[in-house]
């Protein structure tokens, strides 16, 4: 069946006002995303909140398209404000530990609540933009219980091997979690091929769900070893029943739930996910590796080196960046990200082949 690419494109609104290739810091969201915001808004000033049994319903709805988007067989899904808090309240889960191994220049949720928290850290050193296999094996073999990581790196693009590095951890009795924020929907992920224990990822990149919403995906085998001890409002079963009736607190990783559902964030990405569910997973995939190689050939023609190294994830590339380099991006209205003298280019299916030729020309 043929796709419009066009007609899609035309949904969002930030690729039809801008050159947009900053998906990476933050997703753009359709019409009908924000639309869904909007009426809550609306529907709460005019006639207080009616949406609790709504959003209710709409959480197991993302539950389930997670669940299905990953093809997690064995796995449950919490919803939770954002990677940070998941990951603080998974170190608190796992207290016990004492050493974690982190990648070196990884994005700071990844690194920070483990660090305040006093864990030992053996540290992955980065060789020169990427990480090797060996390098991570001898850091969870060096005593360190938990493995830490981004599935594709916020700050070079490089997308880690995680059927790989999942082998080792299970082999070494390793925890490992993973924030897969810069890869989720616009990489395919199978979680009944690969040993991984938790996945987080935030929804307001490239699942265009907006802020203040992320998921959690927890395999059965981690909730079955470990206690999650977490509990609030949103724990309780039934109302009806006295909140000392333990049998009627929910159980898993929906114990990270803890207070009311943020309905609007809630919404927006049921609405979202079911938007790119009706695109298709394989199309988006698909669309946005093809656009990515079509930009690759496009800066190589203008001898522009891309700086992301193998494996390329399908979404993220880097070059080099200068002030003279910037400021004609910027000139010509291109939305991208500058750091560390790097720039950083996210592409995605609303992305189209008139946006590279922008780009490229600004690029000259």
């Amino acid at each position: 069946m043929s796709i419009d690419w066009n007609q899609i494109r035309s949904r969002y609104q930030l690729p039809n006002q801008r050159i947009y290739f900053n998906t990476a810091s933050f997703g753009a969201m359709s019409n009908q995303t924000v639309q869904v915001q909007m009426e809550c808004l609306e529907l709460w000033q005019s006639e207080g909140n009616r949406l609790n049994k709504r959003t209710t319903e709409a959480a197991k709805k993302i539950r389930k398209e997670v669940l299905d988007l990953t093809n997690a067989k064995n796995h449950g899904v919490a919803i939770v404000p954002d990677v940070s808090t998941a990951m603080n309240q998974l170190a608190e889960v796992l207290k016990d530990k004492k050493k974690v191994a982190l990648l070196k220049t990884d994005y700071p949720a990844t690194s920070t609540p483990w660090m305040a928290r006093g864990f030992d850290i053996e540290w992955v050193e980065r060789r020169g933009f990427g990480f090797e296999l060996e390098d991570i094996e001898e850091a969870i073999t060096n005593g360190s219980e938990i493995l830490v990581l981004s599935w594709v790196m916020y700050n070079s693009g490089v997308r880690l091997d995680l059927k790989a590095i999942g082998e080792l951890c299970k082999k070494h009795e390793v925890v490992f979690i993973v924030d897969a924020t810069q890869g989720l929907v616009a990489n395919p992920l199978d979680l009944s091929e690969i040993h991984v224990d938790i996945v987080l990822a935030s929804a307001f990149k490239w699942m265009l769900g907006g802020y203040g919403i992320s998921v959690a995906i927890a395999s059965d085998e981690f909730i079955s070893n470990h206690n999650i001890p977490f509990a609030g409002q949103n724990t309780i079963i039934d109302n009806e029943k006295d909140v000392e009736v333990i049998d009627n607190y929910r159980q898993g990783i929906e114990r990270l739930e803890l207070g009311h559902f943020k309905i609007q964030q809630v919404l927006a990405l049921e609405s979202s996910l079911l938007e790119l569910k009706h695109i298709g997973f394989e199309n988006i995939h698909d669309r946005t590796i093809r656009l990515r190689d079509c930009l690759i050939d496009s800066l190589r023609a203008i001898e522009v080196d891309v700086i992301t190294p193998e494996p390329l994830s399908s979404n993220i590339l880097m070059i080099k960046g200068s002030p003279e380099r910037v400021a004609s991006l910027e000139e010509a209205n291109v939305d991208f990200t500058f750091r560390h003298g790097l720039i950083r280019l996210g592409v995605y299916f609303y992305n189209n082949e008139v946006d590279i030729q922008r780009l490229i020309q600004a690029l000259k």
